[in-house]
């Protein structure tokens, strides 16, 4: 009893165990250690109870020979059903490991073993497939031993997953010693110290997105697509709704019409949800009032019949800008390229920031380079752009394409028409393609092919140069950040880098000083530690992480996948793929 609590590391979830056919009765019975053993060590009528199967159906494979010597032992425990049978549980002994008492899941092995670069499953909502397992530390005579128990048939209805682990996991370490004859003494854990807290800022893991331009309380947002905050610290996001066959990673070539699955909403301090824009409810620009030059049935196709994925949004006054995605798919022949959306909140209306290719002789766009020399084919330099990153330098919008390595200045625009811009080659080697931040004067942070970052002003020179951005790693020390999937947000005038370390599968977040270079370690999650070689059972050692929210603990600890970034004052805000929530980290001290 109380084993697991005492780990203080993962929050564990429920689960779905095998489909029952008839009416199975609800188990309210305690889980306890009488009845005779099964695998030698777990008791028949606690699996009997957290499994919904009769006792009498239960059977097992491969006892636990007792031999003190045998150094890995493992048994499984089935279910006999007509003329199938179905594991249910399986138990591992490993002697002379050292571990730390832990609850691990398959999402935690799965995430480690991808290094978070692929989407899992929510592990937040019940009917996953993942299945509650405990890993346990002992010392028996002397002799510290590790026993792992999984169940792959837990009864989600009896809603008491935590307990009934820890209950069976003290149930096992007991009878173990009883059985060695010594008394199993549970290791200590190894040292945490919580680097801060964790707490929901939206969402409750629903699948849903809210409708209509009223506002009102919304808690279910959907996929987050990007976020960005208000200097009140409202977070404003782009929430979306996918189909279940979607990867959100991969969507942004199925991701449906913007009308069917996409809303931009907020969530206040207070944490109320509300709806702040609708492509139903808020048409786009017409052009009534068309500007010389432009072909108002390009703008037939926009509004709600908009597809593709946002990958980011920026705030600016009572104005929302959205970046479209970049992907292998977007054209390099000059047609007309996914737009970059704006919106006036104050009554959502709505006009794509364009260069719409009209006869030569009647096209306002006037595209120039440094020199103030005109580009032979501004239009089509616009149309192949790929924006990773906006900011703004006092009132004028800057654009950073990093496939191209360019920097475009709307030095004047007209209801949404580019009628004269600059085209600015960067001034520094950046990874081609790679993510960018728009930080705040007009600069940009950007990742440079060796994993460092540079510090670009508004007119692509480079002003800070960063060799290197390293996570403080316990056991192992500094780790460079991989390019992979790095993700960057702006704070202020600082850099939030997410990323995994190079040296070990373990992402983490880090902030950068863009003035000085120098970078601090906020989260560092998903390190199981080093395998032994001989039995294969990790040394676990979940690094510094934050603790107060079981659910976010577990799932940060899992190396999630983030997909979308940002941060609120000295906050980092994460919303993880497929759990439809915002979280916001609060680094201790």
């Amino acid at each position: 009893m109380g084993i697991l609590a005492s780990a203080g590391v993962l929050g564990l979830v429920a689960c779905t165990g095998p489909e029952r056919t008839g009416t199975q009765p609800l188990n309210t019975e305690p889980v306890t250690g009488q009845g005779p053993d099964i695998c030698s060590l777990l008791p028949r009528v606690a699996l009997a109870h957290m499994t919904a199967h009769a006792e009498e159906n239960l059977t097992t494979v491969g006892e636990v020979p007792d031999t003190v010597n045998v150094d890995s032992l493992r048994c499984e425990v089935l279910v006999a059903e007509d003329v199938t049978r179905k594991t249910i549980a399986t138990l591992r002994i490993d002697a002379d490991q050292v571990a730390v008492i832990r609850r691990v899941s398959a999402a935690t092995e799965v995430a480690a073993a991808r290094s978070a670069r692929a989407p899992l499953g929510n592990p937040l909502r019940t009917g996953t497939e993942t299945a509650p397992a405990v890993s346990l530390a002992v010392t028996c005579g002397g002799r510290p031993v590790h026993i792992g128990i999984e169940i792959t048939g837990y009864d989600d209805r009896r809603g008491k997953l935590d307990q009934d682990l820890a209950d069976l996991s003290g149930v096992v370490a007991g009878k173990y010693g009883v059985r060695r004859g010594c008394a199993a003494e549970v290791a200590a854990p190894l040292p945490e110290q919580p680097r801060g807290t964790v707490r929901m800022v939206a969402g409750n893991g629903g699948s849903g997105v809210a409708n209509g331009s009223g506002q009102g309380q919304s808690t279910s947002i959907g996929h987050v697509e990007a976020l960005t905050t208000a200097p009140d610290g409202t977070v404003y996001f782009v929430a979306r709704q996918y189909g279940p066959s979607v990867n959100p990673r991969t969507a942004d070539d199925s991701a449906g019409r913007w009308g069917d699955t996409l809303r931009i909403l907020r969530a206040r301090p207070d944490n109320t949800v509300e709806v702040v824009w609708d492509p139903n409810l808020a048409p786009f620009s017409t052009n009534d009032d068309p500007v010389p030059g432009d072909l108002s049935e390009k703008l037939r196709l926009q509004g709600r019949d908009t597809t593709g994925a946002v990958s980011g949004i920026v705030l600016r006054g009572n104005q929302v800008w959205l970046l479209p995605a970049n992907t292998s798919t977007r054209p390099v022949d000059g047609r007309l390229s996914r737009p970059v959306r704006v919106i006036q909140l104050n009554g959502g209306r709505a006009v794509d920031l364009r260069a719409i290719k009209a006869p030569l002789d009647q096209d306002t766009t006037r595209v120039t380079d440094l020199n103030g020399q005109r580009l032979a084919d501004g239009v089509a330099a616009w149309n192949t752009a790929q924006f990773s990153a906006l900011a703004f330098d006092g009132e004028t919008p800057v654009l950073l394409d990093t496939t191209q390595s360019r920097v475009w200045r709307i030095e004047s625009a007209r209801d949404g028409k580019v009628v004269e811009a600059t085209v600015v080659p960067l001034g520094a080697v950046i990874a081609t393609g790679s993510p960018g931040a728009g930080l705040s004067g007009g600069r940009f942070a950007v990742s440079t092919p060796e994993g460092g970052l540079v510090i670009l002003d508004s007119r692509g020179r480079m002003m800070v140069s960063i060799p290197a951005v390293n996570a403080e790693i316990d056991g192992v020390g500094p780790c460079s950040l991989e390019l992979g999937r790095r993700q960057l947000a702006a704070a202020g005038d600082d850099v939030i880098v997410h990323a995994v370390a190079d040296q070990v599968p373990a992402p983490a977040v880090v902030r950068v000083d863009t003035q000085r270079g120098i970078s601090r370690t906020i989260q560092v999650s998903g390190y199981p530690g080093p395998v032994d070689p001989a039995s294969g059972v990790p040394a676990t050692r979940f690094d510094k992480s934050f603790g107060t929210s079981a659910n976010a603990t577990g799932l940060f600890a899992t190396g999630w996948p983030v997909s979308a970034l940002g941060a609120v004052g000295g906050d980092v805000l994460l919303a993880p793929y497929g759990t439809g929530i915002i979280y916001e980290l609060v680094p201790r001290g």
